[in-house]
């Protein structure tokens, strides 16, 4: 679900050139893809005729509501949430994993999902908002939020790499330890193969798991491997506490698997070149 996302768009598109062994179908509340759908406006009766038609879906992979780059209002993400949770009761979807955020957090390294969230962002509330609102509930399908790190491509790093030229290069905060920010990211096409082994797990799964990548990378890493011209600039030191945010993911390697999350920055460029995003 909300297959026009930034981060769906890189998913489709590795899904289009390595099928998966489970069909994948998309929707949007847009015309062109599988199902056109506004849970919020339609109700459940289109997702209740396209499950019977599909011959029942095994799981819905909602990659949805407003995000800081869209116009979109962040407030109806709980709804629009909720909305397509109660679709998938009626619909009998045995399992729905919803797109959370490490937003979610306060600033900080290795943070995992037994912490306290505390987002500093109107961004990181919605989704929170959101899982609060799914999890509450006792019946209907199970349902896990994935607090997904940053998607290389999808953001604003590697996500405007056509716009970067040797007069226009990436600028990157620079700290009084001489090093620059670690995020923990992860690959669209990795992510799209942890989503299938979520998708096909069998058991329980948590309510909620951080998603990304390990290690952490470093962000210089990235654009040296991706070859774009990047320089140094000095972080002010207001952002001195955003050097390093990471994701413990423990959790998640416990159910896929530890091998399951190995990456590195070359990785991760190679994804994005073998889907076109990158030259």
């Amino acid at each position: 679900m909300g297959a026009k996302g930034r981060v769906s768009q890189l998913l489709v598109r590795h899904w289009q050139a390595s099928p998966s062994q489970n069909p994948v179908r998309t929707q949007s509340r847009s015309a062109g893809f599988d199902l056109q759908w506004s849970p919020l406006e339609d109700g459940p009766d289109p997702l209740l005729r396209f499950n019977e038609a599909e011959g029942g879906l095994k799981a819905i992979v909602a990659m949805i509501g407003a995000t800081p780059s869209t116009s979109g209002d962040m407030a109806q993400t709980a709804a629009l949430a909720h909305a397509v949770v109660s679709a998938a009761s009626q619909a009998d979807v045995p399992r729905v994993l919803l797109a959370s955020s490490s937003a979610v957090y306060a600033l900080g390294e290795d943070k995992s999902e037994s912490d306290i969230p505390d987002p500093i962002s109107a961004y990181g509330q919605a989704k929170l908002d959101m899982e609060r609102s799914v999890l509450q509930s006792t019946v209907g399908p199970e349902v896990c939020c994935l607090r997904i790190g940053n998607v290389a491509g999808a953001d604003a790093l590697l996500g405007r790499a056509r716009d970067v030229t040797d007069s226009n290069p990436i600028k990157l905060d620079q700290f009084p330890d001489q090093k620059g920010p670690l995020r923990s990211y992860i690959g669209p096409a990795h992510l799209a193969r942890c989503l299938e082994q979520l998708v096909r797990h069998e058991g329980a799964l948590p309510p909620v798991l951080n998603c990304a990548a390990e290690p952490p990378v470093a962000m210089a890493d990235l654009v040296q491997a991706a070859n774009l011209p990047w320089v140094w600039s000095p972080a002010p030191v207001e952002r001195y506490q955003t050097q390093r945010i990471t994701l413990d993911c423990t959790l998640l390697a416990q159910t896929l698997g530890a091998q399951s999350l190995a990456a590195s920055p070359d990785n991760m460029v190679a994804e994005l070149r073998n889907l076109g995003v990158l030259a």
